[in-house]
């Protein structure tokens, strides 16, 4: 692929929300559930997430090195539809969705294709708000480290493993506020491999009640990318033909 920015991006994107959950596993450590329960109440609580049927965010993206910019957007409908794209003046729009069942990608150098189960798995890591409560399913085991410093803030720090990848990722939770702040993991890019990234929320903005990331930096294989989300829609509808892929 000439353009391999393209694909950084979108794999970088679906670091945003936390692992869709695979199988029903044992509780984890107390500890890590008073780090995640405090997550979960720092970005609405328990019971406004769980009304979430819908969510779309939209925003700017950057990438600095190559001079990249563009808009990016990220919508979800329960169960288990997500759709990512973003577009770059010039050079059209990239697609990586999944209908619940079938993951797919759309682009204007490699056209349409079929994700593979790794893209897939990194994919729906854009999950459903409400995976944020089942995290004893979400996740195979968590392990609290020693805490850490992100931008000069105190944070707890958690090595939790995906369920259903078996990918390790750490993440840094604000002591203050109890919110996300950075997270360390591979990430599956298809043909390309495993490969490492990091994402750091520098901002977050409050929409209807919801805690959402609006400014973020993340790194994809030594790719700095910028992202700046200014909207957030909950329960909105969304036709399921946004999520299907082309006839």
């Amino acid at each position: 692929m000439k353009l391999p920015s393209l694909s950084k991006a979108a794999v970088a994107i679906a670091l945003l929300m936390m692992p869709f959950a695979a199988t029903v596993r044992a509780a984890l450590p107390s500890e890590v559930a008073a780090v995640l329960e405090a997550n979960i109440e720092a970005s609405g609580g328990r019971e406004l997430i769980s009304s979430i049927e819908s969510s779309r965010l939209k925003g700017t993206m950057s990438i600095p090195a190559i001079g990249m910019t563009g808009t990016t957007e990220m919508a979800m409908k329960s169960p288990d539809k997500l759709y990512v794209a973003q577009t770059i003046p010039g050079m059209g729009t990239m697609v990586q969705a999944y209908d619940g069942e079938v993951g797919w990608a759309n682009d204007p150098m490699q056209g349409f294709r079929h994700l593979s189960e790794g893209e897939i798995s990194s994919l729906k890591q854009n999950d459903n708000f409400s995976d944020m409560l089942a995290y004893d399913e979400v996740y195979a085991s968590g392990e609290k480290l020693a805490d850490a410093e992100v931008a000069g803030q105190a944070t707890s720090v958690l090595k939790l493993v995906s369920a259903e990848t078996g990918l390790e990722q750490t993440c840094y939770y604000s002591k203050d506020s109890g919110l996300l702040l950075r997270m360390d993991m591979m990430v599956d890019m298809g043909p390309m491999g495993k490969l490492p990234a990091s994402m750091t929320i520098k901002s977050y903005q409050v929409q209807d009640g919801v805690s959402f990331p609006a400014v973020l930096e993340m790194t994809n294989a030594g790719m700095v990318i910028n992202m700046t989300f200014d909207s957030l829609e909950i329960n909105l509808e969304l036709d399921d033909s946004l999520f299907a892929a082309p006839q």
